[in-house]
Order: structure tokens, then C-alpha cells, then sequence
């Protein structure tokens, strides 16, 4: 063993065993005190930045498994996203204020705005104010971090693949539970509800196709394969809304590729899934999408209770449709718009609309499309039959569309032309893909070419 090596795993065995000697005889304190010794050798080995990174990586692999909690309301990715944002300081210092679309910011100033002052004006200012800062906290400071922390185009995937990664675990509890890991015949995977269990198979099959242009055509069977439980766990969730969610991008995936083939393939490829998944379910026992939305028992219920709490929140919007009501109990409606519209009146509802408009925006750009918007596509049309404003399943991947906004702006990328094949190397440089999926032409040499901006 070199040295260095030695050195570094020395110094983390000898942290283990201080910390540990020091601790309470308990099993978890033992526990964090392993945590915290391996934390800290990582500190000291990889340095603050390349930690911070990782620390990030690790709470988007957690993003999508909200059962993971410390306490009820924080969970194991907040965590990993709060000492992953504390360690990137300096960077961000170095990088300055966030850039972002003026349509997002313009929303986001509406939406501030209209949320202060709709707190201040409802009984219990403090319970309001509380509400209404998860909501900032997910919509507003998360994704103006991520923007100035500027990850490159790799590290965005990287964050992808994570995600996608935490659902397939979460699908493969689901599995491995069985019957036992359901709630009325749903299964909820390492979540706290089959709805969420939804939502990130939901927005991790948008991931998805972000990820299928990224990749080496020869390897986008990766990303096939890695649609097989992700897909299952959208049906295995019993969740119609996101099942319909994943239909929409499907629907809009080949009109934004302007393939004629891109359809042939999405909607067979979707069909076949959608049987195969059902068939596989059935034999399991367990209650699926398809069945409730032929109307069993269960979904007649949610109907009914849906159907209520809808028209509770509208009678309520209409009682004070300018001020609001606060934000103390906003999620209730099942309803993303109507909940934003009863806690803070119909203007700060603009200022949420516009938000979701600049994350679908890139999606139908001119030139090439930012992928990335297919979560947001995704997001919008689960708002208008989901409850979820603020939860880190959503939000850290809608972060992701805006965070290299400054990166490619409105550049059209043309696709490269394909190399003769006698000058292919056998050894030579790998094409890169900027942040929208189309491959970036290099020289022989491997570098970039550069191209004028139209």
C-alpha cells in the first residue's frame, strides 16, 4: 500500500476508534460516530468541493425516498443537501448571483410577494409564514443554490442518474415486501405514500428520456432497461395521476422530436410495457393503476373524497380569492393550483403559473429542446389532480432544468456530421453531448470545435 493510501485510511481508522471510545454505549451512537469518522476522513482525503459534490449526489439518490427521515419533516436527503451546499460556499461566493429566466424570476417575485402578504393578513401569521417558507424553500432556494453552485453538463447527469437510481431501490424494496410493504393494496416502495411512490417513478421515467440522448447510442439499452422498474413502480403505485402523467410526456416525447419513428417506437414500446407490468402485477396479487382506473373500490373512494375536498377548496378560495387564506394547511385540495389559489389569492397563483411555465419553456424552445423540461411537463399536468408543492421528490429534479440556464443559451446545435469510416479510431476520443442531448462535434485531437452562436 502507498503511502498516501495508507496514510488516509490510517487517519480514518484512528477518527473511528476516538470517536467511537467517546461516544455513549449505544448501538446508534456507534453508528453516527462511524458516520461521522468516515465524513471526516473523506474531508480531509477528498477535499471540501469534490465532498460537497458528493454529498449532493448521494441526497438526489435519497430525493426519492421520503420514508428516509430523521424527524417527520427532515429527511436524509435534506440533510445531505444542506452539508453538500455548506461545503460548496466558497464556489458559490466565487460564482456570484444565480441567473435565471426572466420569466421565472418574475414569477418567483409574484409569488413572494403575494405569500407575505397573504400570511400577514390571516389569523395566525406565524403557522402561514411557516407554510409558505417550505414552499419558498423548494421553488425558490433550492433551485437559486443549484443555479449558483453551476454543476457541469456531467455532473446534471450524474444528479439524473441518481435520482433514477434511488427510485429503481425504491422499487426493489417494493419487490422484495411484497404484500407487507402496501397500504390498501398499493405498494409505497421506501416513500410514506403510494402517491409519492408515483411520483418519482413519474418523473424519474422523464429523467429518462433526458438521459436516452445523453448516453452513447450503443448504450442506450442502459437506459431502456432502467425504464423497466421505474415504469413498474408508477403501476405498482396504484397512482392514476401519474400513470396519466407518464402517458402526456409519452404523448409529447415524439411531437418534440419531430420523429416519425420516435413514435412508432414510444407509443408500441409504451403499450407493451403497460400489458406486461399489469400481467406481472396480477400474478403478484396486488391492486394496480389499471385496476383503479376501470373504477374498483378503492378508487371510487378517492373519487368521492377528491370530489369533496375540491369543492371545499374552491368554496374557500371564494371567501377571500384576492388575499388568500395562509398557508398553514395547503395541502389538502389535491389540487397544486387550487392549493396555491386558497392560500395565497388568484395573484400569487399567476406567480406559481409562471414558474411552471419557464420549467416547460425549454422544452419548445427554438433550436434544440432542453430535456430536461420533460420533468417539468410532467410536473404541470400532476398538479392539476396531485396535492405535492414543496416535497424534495419534486423539486430536486425540477431544479435541475434551470441550473445551467446560462450555459447554452437559445444556441442551436446542428447534428454533427458522421465520420468516414476509415478514419475512426479504434482508441480515439469519445464525443460529448451538450446539456439538450446532441452529440458535439471534436476534432481529432478530441477537442471541441468551436462553433459562432447564431
Amino acid at each position: 500500500m502507498k503511502g498516501p493510501i495508507a496514510t488516509f485510511v490510517g487517519l480514518g481508522v484512528l477518527l473511528m476508534l476516538l470517536i467511537v471510545g467517546l461516544t455513549p454505549n449505544s448501538l446508534i451512537a456507534a453508528i453516527a460516530a462511524v458516520i461521522l469518522a468516515v465524513g471526516l476522513t473523506a474531508l480531509v482525503g477528498f477535499g471540501p468541493e469534490k465532498m460537497g459534490i458528493g454529498l449532493m449526489v448521494l441526497g438526489m439518490a435519497l430525493a426519492p425516498l421520503n420514508a428516509l427521515s430523521i424527524t417527520g419533516n427532515v429527511t436524509f436527503s435534506d440533510l445531505c443537501f444542506v452539508l453538500g451546499f455548506g461545503l460548496l460556499l466558497p464556489r458559490m461566493l466565487a460564482r456570484g448571483r444565480p441567473k435565471l429566466p426572466p420569466l421565472y424570476l418574475i414569477g418567483v417575485t409574484i409569488l413572494f410577494v403575494g405569500g407575505i402578504v397573504s400570511s400577514l393578513l390571516v389569523p395566525g401569521v406565524l403557522a402561514s409564514l411557516g407554510g409558505f417558507l417550505r414552499v419558498v424553500a423548494a421553488a425558490v432556494i433550492l433551485v437559486f443554490i443549484m443555479n449558483v453552485v453551476h454543476p457541469s453538463v456531467k455532473l446534471v447527469d450524474a444528479f439524473a442518474w441518481a435520482y433514477v437510481g434511488g427510485q429503481i431501490i425504491s422499487t426493489l424494496y417494493s419487490v422484495a415486501k411484497g404484500a407487507a410493504g402496501t397500504a390498501q393494496g398499493r405498494a409505497i416502495g421506501l416513500t410514506t405514500q403510494p402517491n409519492f411512490y408515483g411520483l418519482g417513478g413519474q418523473l424519474a421515467y422523464a429523467l429518462l428520456i433526458y438521459l436516452f440522448y445523453r448516453v452513447n447510442p450503443k448504450h442506450r439499452w442502459i437506459v431502456i432497461g432502467a425504464m423497466v422498474p421505474v415504469g413498474y413502480s408508477v403501476l405498482n403505485s396504484g397512482s392514476r395521476a401519474s400513470l396519466l402523467c407518464c402517458a402526456i410526456v409519452t404523448i409529447v416525447w415524439p411531437i418534440v422530436e419531430r420523429s416519425a419513428m420516435t413514435w412508432y417506437v414510444v407509443i408500441s414500446g409504451a403499450f407493451l410495457a403497460a400489458i406486461g407490468g399489469e400481467v406481472a402485477l396480477r400474478a403478484l396479487g396486488q391492486t394496480t393503476t389499471l385496476d383503479r382506473l376501470t373504477g374498483n373500490i378503492s378508487a371510487q373512494y378517492s373519487d368521492q373524497a377528491r370530489e369533496q375536498l375540491l369543492n371545499d377548496g374552491f368554496d374557500l378560495f371564494w371567501k377571500h380569492p384576492i388575499q388568500g387564506n395562509g398557508w398553514a394547511t395547503v395541502l389538502l385540495y389535491h389540487n397544486a393550483y387550487l392549493e396555491v389559489a386558497v392560500a395565497g389569492g388568484v395573484l400569487t397563483l399567476v406567480g406559481f403559473v409562471l414558474i411552471i411555465a419557464s420549467l416547460i419553456k425549454p422544452l419548445f424552445q427554438n433550436g434544440p429542446p432542453n430535456r430536461l423540461a420533460y420533468a417539468g411537463l410532467s410536473y404541470a399536468a400532476f398538479g392539476m389532480i396531485g396535492p405535492t408543492l414543496y416535497d424534495r421528490i419534486v423539486w430536486a429534479v425540477l431544479c435541475l432544468i434551470l441550473v445551467t440556464y446560462d450555459q447554452h443559451p437559445d444556441e442551436v446545435e446542428p447534428e454533427p456530421e458522421p465520420e468516414p469510416v476509415a478514419k475512426r479510431s479504434l482508441r480515439g476520443p469519445r464525443r460529448g453531448f451538450d446539456l439538450r442531448g446532441d452529440a458535439l462535434p471534436t476534432t481529432l485531437d478530441g477537442e471541441p470545435v468551436n462553433r459562432p452562436t447564431a
